[in-house]
């Protein structure tokens, strides 16, 4: 439920002295003001608008006080959205937050916790009569006549698709001609070969034949006598229609199966047909924005070529009507519909189950071809990588189910356990295989992806939602408190994290290779390459003393500052957020909660995500070497682009639908989450780590790293001051995250690379 503030004019009447007894109680905690008073009046959506009293607003004796009003976007049902209603300065930004059930109720309010996963699908299934036309169109099976034009989609259809199934349906029919025995089908197939042609404004039926017996049965009362001298309606004669097994068609030998023409029909017609129509299925499923098109082919091979010929009418909608007993079976009228991005499947988006046969074919072409006979490594590389992407999809999806039908105990664990680990597990097999070889390259390209998840998340995940949501909402605003408490939490991780590093350059030795004396002179001047500073002098004293010891405090100071902040943003000072979540208790509008994925399918679906993720990513790190070796950008490139923001791009896709609806709260804190987490949990585990399991991992980071992210937290922090933001700011994040990127794309790489 949205709230509308509507102030009316006053009318000028004698004012008397207002009541003291009814004067607002002063908050001892602030100073009253008119700002105090307002946001008490915007606040206070949920409760009862006679409590609010001003001085100046109040309707007593002729004056008039402002009504907040509820306002519903559709008269049927209440809005199923979150909004945020900004007030003054200094004023905490309530939420009020409405959901079809109390499970989606959950996963709302799980959005809005720190380090919970941020999702936008719903877990779910939402009411049909609660969705829009525009989506109930999405899942229509085609068998709704309506009107169409001449669009480019329609053209598309003709050019890629309609000539040659036309002329496919032309030989087709020709060949059931030939036979004699399939003539029936042989003009059915004439009259297709028109419709798939142009198929648009046409629409395909099945006309209802029956075998009635000549004589009619009359009761035994067939007189029915008038009551009341009121003329009765129905008629004065009943008629009874009797069918016997051999007249009722569904016992008729004219069944499409008991005729000769249907074999050869299904002989030599059906399966060349049905392998054209699939195809074309096939192809625009995976396409995604044409899946009409392959609505309109899957039901054509399920549906009309199973009928009798003589029950297949194909007619154009401008020249007759529909007629009375006819059942329309296919009317397509576009074969391009923008809005099936939205489409889902059990409650998974259409992306995600297209890619999914994508996750197999890696698997089964990276373990079975390990002689890369068939595909080279760099194939194996990008199929890795790319599967990377519906897994995490799977795997977020499967955490919000969880945590939206648990208490906030499982939820934490389980976010706290699942939420990082699509990163983690790429990260340590990175590190394995380095360890294994010897070689410190893929050290530094687990370096270089963590600091570009790390800049990808404070500026270019915010400001390229800034961006989108600045296009169509002028400006936005968001909760600057709980923006504050993250980046807060951002400073204390950054500067942990890169404390050994500082702690290296000040006690280090500074050690340089390849120096050349440019004066040829014994003291003259040097020029150096390859500078460093070494930790390992005098047997590595530095480095185990001093540095080593300070990498594991570190590492085990910023865990427990990562559950502090858990318990101050949700326990101790929740009403940072201030979130109100009621269920949507329209009259006639209740329903029960249909989850998409029950809490023991989403386990299993977590669980067996996870085995896939960490199967890809060793194919990822398995097949790196080449591109390693052989590239002509700078390692750190790579793993700054690539390897950092490919398994985020999930999140981007949330993080860009909650600012389109004007939720940019969320949208920040997505960013800023994964920030947290890479530096509070990613690092400090992959640190530890390398107790259990000798990796060479050292938490010390280049110059590059460190200014760059120090830049940007600093940079993030200033944008964010101010609680709103435009697309200008946006647009600077972004310019930012660009020249950064160009900063490490001419930048040499790595020692060691």
């Amino acid at each position: 439920v949205s709230i509308q503030i509507v102030y009316l004019t006053p009318v000028l009447f004698p004012l008397p002295d207002f009541p003291k007894e009814l004067e607002p109680k002063a908050d001892p905690h602030r100073r009253g003001s008119l700002c105090d008073r307002h946001c008490a009046a915007v606040n206070n959506t949920h409760g009862d608008v006679g409590d609010l009293h001003s001085g100046s607003h109040q309707l007593m004796h002729g004056i008039l006080t402002p009504r907040i009003l509820p306002v519903f976007s559709n008269p049927s049902c209440c809005p199923h959205h979150s909004e945020e209603v900004p007030t003054c300065d200094g004023c905490l930004v309530k939420t009020t937050l409405t959901a079809e059930n109390e499970v989606e109720a959950h996963k709302l309010s799980n959005n809005y916790k720190f380090g919970f996963k941020k999702w936008k699908s719903h877990v779910t299934a939402r009411p049909w009569e609660d969705r829009s036309e525009i989506v109930k169109e999405l899942y229509s099976d085609l068998n709704i006549i309506k009107s169409s034009m001449l669009t480019c989609g329609n053209l598309f259809y003709l050019l890629c698709f309609g000539w040659w199934l036309s002329l496919l349906y032309v030989l087709v029919s020709v060949l059931m001609f030939l036979t004699i025995l399939g003539v029936p089908y042989g003009k059915l197939c004439w009259k297709l070969a028109g419709y798939f042609l142009w198929p648009f404004g046409k629409v395909i039926q099945k006309t209802k034949t029956y075998h009635r017996n000549c004589n009619m049965k009359f009761s035994k009362y067939d007189a029915i006598a008038e009551v009341n001298e009121v003329k009765e309606t129905t008629p004065l004669i009943s008629r009874q229609e009797s069918f016997s097994p051999l007249t009722d068609p569904s016992h008729s030998p004219s069944l499409p199966q008991r005729r000769p023409s249907t074999y050869v029909w299904l002989l030599l017609g059906y399966p060349l047909l049905s392998l054209a129509h699939g195809l074309i299925c096939f192809v625009c499923w995976l396409l995604v924005f044409i899946i009409p098109v392959a609505k309109m082919n899957g039901r054509t091979v399920t549906k009309v070529l199973l009928l009798p010929p003589e029950q297949v009418h194909v007619q154009r909608l401008r020249k007759t009507e529909v007629p009375l007993d006819a059942e329309v079976l296919l009317c397509c009228y576009r074969a391009v519909n923008a809005y099936y991005y939205k489409y889902a499947v059990d409650g998974i988006n259409v992306f995600a189950v297209n890619l999914l046969p994508l996750v197999i074919v890696t698997l089964v072409l990276g373990y079975a071809d390990k002689h890369n006979h068939y595909t080279s490594s760099v194939v194996k590389f990008t199929l890795a990588l790319l599967s990377i992407m519906p897994l995490s999809y799977y795997i977020g999806m499967a955490i919000a189910s969880i945590s939206a039908q648990s208490n906030f105990a499982v939820g934490a664990v389980v976010n706290a356990t699942f939420g990082s680990i699509t990163e983690l597990t790429f990260y340590i097999t990175a590190l394995i295989k380095g360890a294994r070889e010897k070689n410190k390259c893929y050290e530094e390209i687990v370096k270089s992806a963590l600091t570009g998840t790390l800049l990808g998340c404070v500026l270019f995940i915010p400001g390229l939602c800034m961006v989108i949501g600045g296009i169509r909402h002028q400006e936005q605003r968001f909760n600057s408190r709980s923006a504050g408490v993250s980046s807060a939490l951002l400073f204390l991780s950054v500067g942990g994290v890169f404390a050994p590093t500082l702690f290296s350059k000040v006690y280090g030795r500074l050690v340089c290779g390849e120096c050349q004396n440019v004066t040829q002179e014994p003291p003259g001047h040097y020029v150096c390459q390859s500078c460093h500073f070494d930790l390992m002098e005098n047997n590595g004293t530095l480095y185990y003393s001093h540095v080593e010891p300070l990498v594991y405090t570190v590492s085990l100071l910023l865990p427990a500052a990562y559950i502090i902040g858990l318990l101050f943003t949700l326990k101790t000072h929740s009403h940072i957020y201030d979130i109100h979540v009621s269920d949507c208790h329209m009259p006639g509008h209740h329903h029960s909660a249909v989850v998409h994925w029950s809490r023991w399918r989403a386990l299993l679906i977590l669980l067996v995500a996870t085995l896939g993720m960490s199967a890809c990513a060793d194919l990822a790190t398995e097949h790196i070497s080449p591109i390693l070796n052989n590239s002509a950008v700078s390692q750190h490139f790579i793993g700054v682009t690539i390897l950092a923001m490919v398994p985020e791009l999930p999140e981007i896709v949330n993080g860009i639908q909650f600012a389109l609806q004007n939720n940019l709260s969320l949208s920040i804190e997505i960013g800023n989450c994964i920030a947290v987490q890479v530096c509070m949990l990613q690092i400090p585990i992959l640190v530890l780590f390398t107790v259990f399991y000798p990796t060479d991992f050292i938490l010390v980071f280049s110059d590059l790293h460190v200014y760059a992210s120090m830049f940007s937290v600093v940079l993030m922090n200033y944008i964010f001051m101010d609680g709103k933001c435009d697309y200008f700011q946006g647009t600077v994040l972004v310019m930012v995250y660009f020249i950064l990127l160009a900063v490490y794309f001419f930048a040499p790489s790595p020692a060691g690379c």
